[in-house]
């Protein structure tokens, strides 16, 4: 009997748990954002180079939709630039034909060799790319959307448009743009999309960023778990720096010939990445590709920079302990208004002053950090 009246009363709280999650327009699915990063395909019908495989271009991406079709769940597919190997209305065609077998919706940054490189005009391609993709309905190629309630993605375009060149800059408007989103959305998870990588996975003076400091500093202004994605470099590599991970995912069409599937939750308390590496399997493509490129290791980092899991610990305002443990909060973070200050004794205060210190040494440090990577590219 016991047993019975408890089999009832589960079914009645799942039945009420349901509905009320309907009623609430509440899912947990609406805490995860789930999506494959896939760079560098660089379609073409030209024949293979030493360092990229573009004769099998087209049966790389065939194989890696066939693989991301298997993946259950997923909220779209970001492709990071160089969608082709030079701007023609034949590569892009190609390309989207194939894409016709992806049963997931695509969104794409745009790399060099989509917009620098070939007979179109920027103009050109993005009326190209918003024919044939019905996701795409941005007016420009930088752009920021809303896929679920507590995530925003950025998209950017470092191609400058008045030179052919493989660097990337920034221009004013889109550190604007950046620095206005980010204000706007720091209770978010924000997931910034574009071809160049601010970090480099490797020193290339003919592949950097110009400005990128700029960019790095607006970063280190918010303290919202930010992920920036990228390709370009066709290395693999990844840095995570407090809320800041910097992703940098290898081509499809040089070794190691790989696209990433990225989660991320976000919890009450904590955003949890976890970064899955998929490879190619097209073993033989990759093998003769591998024998071609020089220091292929580079290309394919460590096991910690294809496979993570990284959780970020966040302290959410309406918990019950941060409520209890107001000025206590604010001792530890050093934000503390002056009314306040004189309730603490002389010990807390010393530690505030201490915490301050530490803040600002932090900061330093963090710049140092940046400033070094930097310096390290440039030589």
């Amino acid at each position: 009997m016991k047993n019975n009246k408890k089999r009832i009363f589960l079914i009645v709280f799942a039945f009420v748990f349901i509905a009320l999650g309907c009623a609430w327009g509440f899912s947990f699915r609406n805490m995860t954002l789930d999506f494959v990063q896939i760079s560098d395909t660089h379609i073409t019908d030209r024949a293979d180079t030493s360092y990229k495989a573009l004769g099998s271009s087209k049966e790389l991406l065939k194989d890696a939709i066939d693989q991301i079709n298997n993946i259950k769940g997923l909220d779209f597919v970001m492709f990071t630039g160089d969608l082709v190997d030079s701007a023609t209305e034949e590569n892009f065609y190609e390309y989207y034909k194939l894409l016709t077998k992806l049963k997931y919706p695509s969104l794409n940054t745009f790399g060099n060799h989509d917009v620098v490189y070939g007979p179109m005009s920027k103009e050109e391609v993005l009326n190209t790319v918003r024919r044939y993709n019905p996701n795409y309905t941005f007016s420009d190629t930088y752009y920021a959307i809303t896929p679920k309630t507590d995530y925003r993605i950025i998209v950017l375009d470092a191609n400058p448009s008045d030179t052919t060149t493989a660097n990337g800059y920034f221009p004013p408007e889109q550190l604007e743009f950046l620095d206005n989103e980010l204000a706007q959305n720091q209770d978010k998870v924000v997931l910034i999309a574009l071809h160049h990588p601010p970090v480099e996975p490797f020193a290339s003076k003919e592949h950097s960023i110009i400005n990128a400091d700029e960019f790095i500093e607006i970063l280190l202004k918010y303290k919202n778990p930010i992920v920036v994605i990228s390709g370009h470099y066709h290395a693999t590599k990844l840095y995570h720096w407090g809320n800041l991970v910097f992703v940098s995912t290898p081509a499809m069409v040089t070794y190691p010939m790989a696209f990433r599937h990225i989660k991320i939750t976000n919890y009450k308390d904590r955003v949890q990445f976890n970064f899955e590496f998929i490879p190619t399997r097209l073993e033989d493509v990759k093998e003769k590709n591998r024998q071609s490129v020089i220091s292929y290791s580079t290309l394919a980092g460590f096991e910690k920079d294809r496979n993570l899991s990284y959780t970020f610990k966040k302290r959410h305002p309406k918990s019950a302990s941060y409520k209890r443990n107001k000025i206590k909060n604010a001792v530890k973070t050093a934000r503390i208004k002056k009314s306040e200050l004189k309730k603490l004794s002389q010990p807390q205060k010393e530690k505030v002053k201490k915490i301050k210190k530490e803040k600002v040494q932090k900061q330093k440090t963090q710049r140092k950090w940046f400033k070094k990577k930097e310096l390290q590219q440039a030589s």
